[in-house]
């Protein structure tokens, strides 16, 4: 009989993913750590997988299918219809048309155990149509096993590691860590909003050279669109965690996290359509949250060259980039 407490719950959202559920599945339930449950929920998926869904709990007594009520766009309702379900004390996720390898769970779990980490993160790779894999440049992996800090997880966020450090999937956390957080709703790129509010409770964070995770690499990913809404919640999660290092007072990290969401927004504003009345309003709602942010860092710190940007911003993001610029070659 199951432990009615499993070490680890895998998290599956599932939404349109007749053509890759079962590969998913499989990979998962053939992994050699056996202490977990597998919680398939439901998306209100329009196609076939509810019922598939279904039919996987029937074959394995690990698996438990939820059909939540959608709670809201995007995969955010059912991930936290899941964190609310799952009963292990560590969790991981899993896209559903991804796949992992079986020694995925015991490797994270094993590496948890002997370090104290709350946050175990492996190397994804790349997996293309045809059952090929292709693996990341190598620059992008974690080469060696690595023991991050909090305030280290931020210095290596600027580097081509940060790949591997956004998302929710090839990673094992500490169940606790999600305790009064949840994803918001809503929202694309949710995982990258969340990411500073999980770090914070992290004492431990570990990168481990190990590749286990495959993504599957195909045109209607959410990642390989481009679209007003995926570029404008990259801003929004860069402005968050620009308010997340202000309270910590870092001061520094915070003006780079606000800059680079200003550059992006400046640099990206022929592509948000501002003709349409809603796009409109959302674009000046995210620049409302930047220059409101930005002059929250300028009166904590006080400086008044932050404040001087500050009224830049204010006034536009053309004044605001004409005005770094001038900064920036004054430096030279």
């Amino acid at each position: 009989m199951l432990p009615t407490t499993p070490k680890i719950s895998v998290l599956v959202p599932v939404y349109k993913a007749e053509a890759t559920l079962d590969a998913c599945v499989q990979s998962i339930l053939a992994q050699t750590f056996a202490d977990f449950e597998l919680l398939l929920i439901d998306d209100e998926s329009p196609d076939a997988c509810p019922g598939m869904c279904d039919a996987w709990a029937q074959k394995d007594p690990r698996i438990r299918a939820l059909h939540p009520p959608k709670a809201g766009p995007g995969p955010s309702g059912a991930r936290n219809a899941g964190l609310d379900a799952a009963r292990g004390a560590w969790i991981t996720m899993v896209d559903s048309d991804d796949t992992v390898a079986p020694d995925l769970l015991a490797a994270l779990y094993a590496d948890a155990q002997q370090t104290g980490a709350e946050l175990v993160i492996c190397n994804s790779c790349q997996a293309l149509p045809d059952g090929a894999r292709r693996p990341l440049p190598p620059e992008q992996r974690f080469s060696a096993d690595t023991t991050l800090t909090e305030t280290q997880f931020w210095d290596a966020f600027n580097t081509p590691w940060v790949n591997q450090f956004t998302g929710t999937a090839h990673r094992l956390y500490a169940a606790s860590l999600f305790d009064g957080v949840r994803y918001p709703v809503g929202m694309l790129h949710e995982d990258y909003y969340l990411l500073p509010d999980l770090i914070a409770r992290c004492q431990t964070i570990r990168c481990l050279a190990y590749t286990g995770y495959y993504v599957l690499q195909h045109a209607g990913s959410i990642t390989a669109t481009a679209r007003q809404e995926v570029r404008l919640a990259m801003t929004r999660g860069d402005i968050h965690r620009a308010a997340y290092f202000l309270q910590r007072g870092w001061y520094d990290r915070a003006e780079g996290a606000l800059t680079d969401a200003a550059a992006f927004l400046y640099r990206n504003k022929a592509a948000y359509d501002l003709r349409k009345p809603g796009h409109r309003a959302e674009f000046a709602a995210v620049k409302a949250q930047l220059c409101q942010t930005y002059s929250a860092l300028a009166a904590q710190k006080g400086a008044r060259s932050l404040k001087l940007r500050a009224a830049a911003l204010r006034a536009g993001l053309p004044v605001f980039h004409a005005y770094t610029r001038l900064l920036a070659l004054r430096r030279r």
